[in-house]
């Protein structure tokens, strides 16, 4: 009598404590394992009939999880939802940059939220110099050219 309620016991409390992942956090999930497949690869490299420039990587992981998105870092800045605060990013959204210049307000470059550490907020993308790298928001260059955040995948 006494096994069996400890089995009980302890059989119930595992259950207690396993998570339950939502079908939208494992699309997350599933976005940046297949996303750092890439890493190392050169930029505009060709995969599946996709050249990865910056907004071409962004276009390919998304149709991975059956989202659609434009071709260009210009007008992914209009598709999703506008993530009003940065410290609301989640991996899998994305995040859209000024191009080289930064006083031209123009979207020139994206990439993906991966993971927040340490309260920095690092993401992937396909960078001319580095290639498909994982950077994040405390670097001056991207810092100071960040427009702001799109939520593609959901809540």
């Amino acid at each position: 009598m006494r096994f069996s309620f400890l089995l009980i016991l302890l059989f119930s409390t595992h259950a207690y404590n396993q998570q339950v992942i939502s079908p939208i956090d494992l699309m997350r999930k599933k976005i940046l394992i297949n996303a750092e497949k890439y890493i190392g690869q050169r930029y505009r490299s060709k995969v599946d009939k996709q050249v990865f420039d910056c907004s071409g990587y962004v276009k390919y992981l998304m149709a991975g999880i059956n989202k659609n998105v434009t071709r260009s870092s210009v007008t992914q800045i209009h598709d999703g939802k506008r993530v009003k605060d940065i410290r609301h990013a989640k991996p899998g959204d994305i995040l859209v940059f000024k191009g080289r210049n930064p006083r031209n307000n123009r979207p020139g470059h994206v990439g993906l939220v991966h993971h927040w550490g340490n309260d920095t907020l690092y993401f992937i993308h396909s960078s001319v110099s580095k290639g498909i790298c994982i950077d994040h928001m405390y670097d001056p260059y991207y810092s100071k050219r960040f427009i702001q955040v799109r939520n593609v995948i959901g809540d």
